[in-house]
């Protein structure tokens, strides 16, 4: 190989560096967001083919879907806490679904859940600690709150759910990734399609449930306000 020369691909064409390539994807997300109301702020997530939403769900989200005639007609409490930005919850896996054929019928886009190996993928970041911000739950110090949890430090802590993107993001640019609300996967649950795995923790959980590592199960069905979801998407090559 000669330094500083092209590299070419099987069909002796020239290749684009990683980092330009990955550039160019997070430019098209980009510029399809600008085209479409409806659309989450997609992140291509280095290394792979997919991407993951910037956020979790939001209410103003999920309510854009029933009052277009989507999501069953489904409005799910709040427990008078602010709808807007704060995280969906109360949704069931099931229900998850129902938001997702809406918005990619919508959209023209084909958007899914993300399975579990790429939840963690996307929310470890690179990183190889307990959580993504480094070994203590609560940062450097323990006025740096970088999560809402059960002693996270924030002031939503074991209380409410957090606007979404109220804390510093992940070195792939993804919010909220641990605490605030558990998020549904695509997995099933060691083989039983009827359970799905969730990742990532939330408001009222301990400090050692918003590790990167830990997972939880539920019913397809089940339906908690400690639950939410994030999109993702494969994306063309």
């Amino acid at each position: 190989m000669i330094l500083g020369a092209a590299q070419l691909n099987a069909k002796g064409k020239r290749q684009k560096p990683k980092k330009l390539a990955l550039e160019d994807k997070a430019k098209t997300l980009q510029e399809e967001k600008k085209k479409c109301v409806e659309c989450p702020e997609m992140v291509p997530i280095p290394g792979t083919n997919f991407a993951m939403a910037k956020y979790t769900v939001t209410f103003q989200d999920w309510d854009a879907c029933v009052v277009d005639g989507g999501c069953n007609g489904y409005r799910p409490s709040d427990k008078e806490w602010g709808r807007d930005t704060r995280p969906v919850i109360n949704v069931s896996w099931n229900d998850a679904q129902a938001y997702i054929q809406w918005l990619s019928n919508k959209t023209g886009k084909p958007y899914r859940l993300p399975t579990e190996q790429e939840w963690e993928i996307a929310a470890r970041a690179g990183t190889t600690t307990e959580y993504y911000w480094g070994i203590f739950p609560f940062g450097d110090s323990a006025s740096s709150a970088n999560a809402n949890c059960n002693a996270c430090g924030s002031k939503w802590d074991n209380r409410t759910t957090a606007p979404v993107g109220s804390f510093k993001p992940n070195g792939f640019g993804l919010y909220d990734m641990s605490g605030n609300v558990w998020q549904w996967t695509d997995s099933c649950w060691e083989g039983d399609c009827k359970k799905r795995v969730l990742r990532g923790g939330s408001w009222n959980d301990t400090t050692s449930n918003i590790r990167i590592a830990t997972r939880f199960k539920d019913d397809i069905t089940e339906r908690y306000h400690i639950s939410g979801f994030r999109l993702a998407m494969t994306l063309k090559k």
